[in-house]
């Protein structure tokens, strides 16, 4: 989602636009987020220019960096499945270390990683996270987590040797996409008739902001006061009942009603699991869900804004402007 909108944003400001896909990947999604925004997609999709490979093919990467001035990363795998644990540690820590490591040998000149929250770290109930929390390692920590940590410590590693870095670190990213994966899946999930709320929030942020605040941080005029720094993205911290209860509305369906206590995920997560073992289905609350789901973590966003006068999207117009494209492309087109 945040490579497709920031594909969109670079190709309508006219930059030349190199873009990496592994063989098997399908352009659909991306032309779907195009179509979002312009009639006129078909077009602006015909400006970049796609080149096959995979982040751990690191001698193949290097060929694709030729005449390259400055690399936006924002692949990773994300996923909360057990199973999946060393495999997306390692495809993204290893990926981005070689990225980095073809970057410094070529001497570019500006890299952007889009790193995330969860490499913050857990603050306190109470307590907006800023650039500064410290990472402490602990068991509740999710595998995705510890892969976004480690992939943005190759980043610093990478900065150490002369690479010019910015990171940035988005929260929830609220976007139109795929409905029924990532964070796009809410808007689905709650139309469906999402019955369950849980006490727990977090920071989110809208999909554009991420990529609007990535070209400025990395823009000409502000380059040597952004560079070398994190940058946490975050519009405003909120309850997932609230959340919910703003996409219900915006979709004109019933908000959740039941309030998920602790033992009552526990078994969610119990069940999943046998629905797993039965039907093949991946489960759809996971141990590392569940923890979170009854949980604060809140995030301070403001340095974005104080260094460069960036402005945030109110969370209920971003809710808004996604309902809107939800009900016309999942919804209308059922109908």
């Amino acid at each position: 989602m945040v490579g497709a909108h920031l594909l969109y944003d670079l190709v309508c400001r006219g930059e030349k636009v190199r873009a990496l896909k592994r063989p098997q990947s399908k352009l659909s999604l991306t032309e779907k987020i195009f179509a979002f925004y312009s009639t006129d997609y078909q077009s602006l999709l015909q400006r970049i220019e796609w080149v096959e490979g995979d982040l751990l093919e690191k001698e193949q990467l290097r060929e694709h960096l030729k005449d390259v001035e400055l690399i936006y990363h924002a692949a990773a795998m994300i996923s909360f499945d057990p199973r999946d644990r060393e495999t997306m540690i390692h495809n993204n820590t290893e990926g981005t270390a070689n990225l980095v490591d073809l970057a410094v040998s070529l001497q570019i000149t500006r890299f952007c990683h889009v790193s995330s929250i969860a490499a913050i770290g857990t603050p306190p109930d109470g307590i907006d996270a800023n650039e500064n929390h410290p990472w402490r390692n602990h068991r509740e920590h999710s595998s995705y987590a510890l892969s976004k940590y480690l992939s943005e410590m190759e980043v610093w590693r990478g900065s150490f040797q002369g690479l010019n870095v910015v990171v940035v670190n988005p929260s929830v990213i609220l976007g139109p996409g795929d409905w029924k994966s990532g964070s796009a899946q809410l808007f689905h999930t709650v139309w469906r008739g999402l019955k369950f709320f849980t006490r727990g929030g977090t920071g989110f942020v809208d999909v554009r902001d991420v990529t609007d605040a990535m070209q400025q941080l990395m823009a000409d005029d502000v380059w040597e006061s952004t560079k070398n720094q994190r940058y946490i993205l975050n519009a405003e911290n909120v309850s997932f009942r609230k959340i919910f209860d703003q996409i219900a509305t915006a979709l004109e369906v019933r908000p959740p009603k039941f309030f998920a206590g602790d033992l009552l995920l526990v078994l969610a997560c119990k069940l999943s699991v046998i629905k797993k073992i039965l039907t093949g289905i991946q489960p759809s609350i996971t141990r590392e869900t569940a923890r979170s789901a009854n949980k604060l973590s809140y995030y301070d966003g403001s340095k974005t804004s104080e260094t460069i006068g960036f402005k945030y999207r109110p969370i209920a117009v971003s809710v808004q402007d996604i309902s809107t494209l939800f009900l016309k492309d999942f919804v209308e087109k059922r109908s």
